[in-house]
């Protein structure tokens, strides 16, 4: 039997553990969503949270030479990091800016989301005194009551920004609640016809916005009608379909005779790790904390320098199974915090060195996002985005 399925360049014997991201697979889903834009729209990708965990700058890069055209961060200090790298494209704050930090938002040459009259006067005088002008969004609540202005007091605030001269008001937004939770959609209807709603009474105000979007994976997948100026294509730009009832959705359309929109997604990320040590494990013995496993043959245990500090969720406890030499090898006892066992009694000629795959293919088996997410009880987003920026991440 070949000790490892796994080949280099991605086995390097100076790692522990690491991250694997496909170069070629974020480029194909860019190019996916890149024929399935409306005219008109810009691709924006989401690179919040260390790029759903594949890694900020590398992943970035990627998608920029692959035709996206925005790039989406959280935070203020993910678009310096990006500038910091040079990476030269448009960057969109999506959280919460401090008015403290307008001057940082200045410094990025990035635009953001603003709701309230403090933020907005933050950056104009920041852009105001570095001779500049910041283009800002604004987000309009229609059902997700999370960031956003009620109607009212987005058009007073975007009267405020059109007179500030360090503003500029470029976009308008909203965020679906459940688009991607359910497969009746009435509600993501009632959104699109409140944000539609919203667009005619800034106009109405003589306020032009230039950008209007609300589309994310989801949205961008199945309605084509959602795309407005720009989209923004999250999870889904890794490989990852964004819920089981997205891909429901785009299979009933598809079978109504409607658009049908099926993209096969590649998922980018492998997540492996170098086996520390090999042990034998008596029968009656028991491994690990709070001896949760108990061997009832003898048996013998891989164990793998990674825990839930690495973020390999503890929940996978005596649970979820890894891949060794491609054969599924389960978790025994609890996962440590940087620690966790897992048994290679049936596996032949396991050694300290060999190379363990948490998330993704060796040989003809795989562990998805997905299959952790259900043992887990979570999604997988949160699967790949919790993985610890000291993973190194390698592009391959």
């Amino acid at each position: 039997m070949v000790r490892s399925m796994v080949t280099p360049p991605e086995s390097n014997l100076a790692l522990a553990s690491w991250c694997a991201v496909s170069r070629d697979a974020l480029t194909h889903n860019v190019g996916i969503f890149r024929r399935r834009l409306s005219p008109g729209a810009r691709l924006g990708v989401v690179v919040k949270a260390n790029a759903y965990g594949h890694g900020l700058i590398e992943a970035s890069r990627t998608f920029l030479a692959a035709g996206a055209d925005w790039l989406v961060v959280d935070r203020v200090d993910e678009a310096l990091a990006l500038r910091a790298a040079e990476v030269d494209a448009p960057i969109y704050i999506c959280g919460r800016v401090l008015p403290a930090r307008a001057a940082d938002v200045v410094a990025a040459d990035a635009r953001c989301v603003i709701y309230d009259n403090e933020l907005a006067g933050a950056l104009d005088g920041a852009a105001r005194a570095a001779g500049r002008v910041v283009p800002v969004h604004l987000k309009v609540e229609t059902g997700n009551h999370r960031q956003g202005l009620v109607l009212r007091d987005a058009l007073a605030l975007g009267r405020l920004a059109a007179a500030l001269p360090g503003l500029r008001l470029e976009g308008l937004a909203t965020h679906f609640a459940d688009i991607e939770d359910t497969t009746d959609h009435r509600f993501a209807g009632q959104q699109v016809a409140a944000f539609a709603e919203a667009r005619r009474a800034f106009a109405e105000a003589g306020l032009e916005v230039p950008v209007v979007h609300s589309a994310n994976s989801a949205a961008t997948i199945l309605f084509p009608e959602t795309h407005g100026d720009l989209v923004r294509v999250g999870l889904a730009a890794y490989g990852l379909w964004p819920s089981p009832e997205t891909f429901a959705t785009a299979i009933q359309i598809h079978a109504q005779g409607g658009d049908g929109f099926l993209p096969d997604l590649t998922p980018a990320l492998s997540w492996r790790a170098r086996l520390a040590q090999v042990k034998d494990v008596p029968n009656g013995a028991f491994v690990g904390y709070g001896r949760t496993f108990r061997a009832t043959w003898p048996m013998r245990i891989a164990v793998i320098p990674v825990g839930y500090h690495e973020g390999y969720d503890r929940r996978l406890s005596n649970l979820a199974h890894v891949l060794v030499q491609g054969v599924r090898a389960p978790v025994r006892g609890r996962v440590c915090m940087n620690m966790m066992m897992v048994d290679v009694t049936h596996i032949p000629d396991v050694r300290a060195g060999d190379v363990a795959t948490l998330l993704g293919r060796d040989g003809d088996e795989q562990v998805s996002a997905e299959q952790l997410a259900g043992w887990m009880g979570t999604i997988n987003y949160e699967v790949v985005s919790r993985i610890h920026p000291s993973q190194p991440r390698i592009l391959t």
